[in-house]
């Protein structure tokens, strides 16, 4: 009987042996590995991270491009707008309209559809047909507004120019709901302009 229960315990070790080096060890988990749960934190900081760095640079670019401008046209007069070129006048009204607060982008200078600039403000579009003249402004330069706002899917249009408008325009602008901004309104918002800024230029000067 000794013999027996001494067999069975030689093969039970024995089996219990083959079981121990003939099963694979299971690689236990490196303890720094996040959790799928932290991973995709970890990939929701990184993202907000980026966008915030890229929102600066943006912004940065943006305030020297004002800074810029400011330098370049913030006291300038009415009557100095007509040595600026066509290209140049639409940068000129970009950063005037930024200096009033809106969101300025200046479209393709061709194939531009009719708009020269798209301004935002308020959640409201606007296109922008630029027109640097020393004559008047006929009806083209309001059916290309309009051609602008459907295209660029604005709210309104308007037609800025440094020069005057022909009475069909003018008609053809009430009609359609067309804003007209001449060389007199133009002024109007560059002593405006200059106005919000002097107090500010003067507190400087004084430090």
């Amino acid at each position: 009987m000794k013999d027996i229960f001494f067999i069975l315990f030689l093969v039970g070790i024995g089996w219990l042996a083959w079981r121990i080096f003939s099963s694979k060890p299971t690689p236990a988990l490196p303890p720094s590995e996040p959790s799928p749960k932290e991973d995709a934190e970890t990939r929701h900081l990184r993202d907000a991270l980026a966008f915030a760095k890229t929102q600066h640079k943006t912004l940065s670019h943006k305030q020297r491009e004002q800074d810029a401008w400011q330098q370049a046209h913030g006291h300038a007069r009415a009557e100095e707008l007509d040595k600026l070129s066509g290209t140049e006048f639409e940068v000129f009204l970009a950063g005037l309209f930024r200096a009033d607060g809106y969101a300025v982008e200046l479209t393709p200078s061709t194939g531009d559809y009719g708009a020269d600039l798209i301004l935002v403000k308020d959640v409201k579009r606007i296109a922008v047909q630029a027109k640097r003249y020393a004559g008047s402004v006929g009806v083209s330069a309001v059916q290309e507004a309009l051609s602008g706002q459907a295209y660029y899917q604005c709210d309104t249009a308007w037609v800025v120019t440094t020069g005057t408008f022909t009475n069909n325009a003018l008609e053809l602008a009430k009609k359609s709901g067309v804003r007209m901004i001449g060389r007199s309104d133009i002024g109007k918002l560059m002593a405006q302009h200059a106005a919000k800024t002097e107090p500010s230029q003067s507190m400087n000067g004084r430090k």
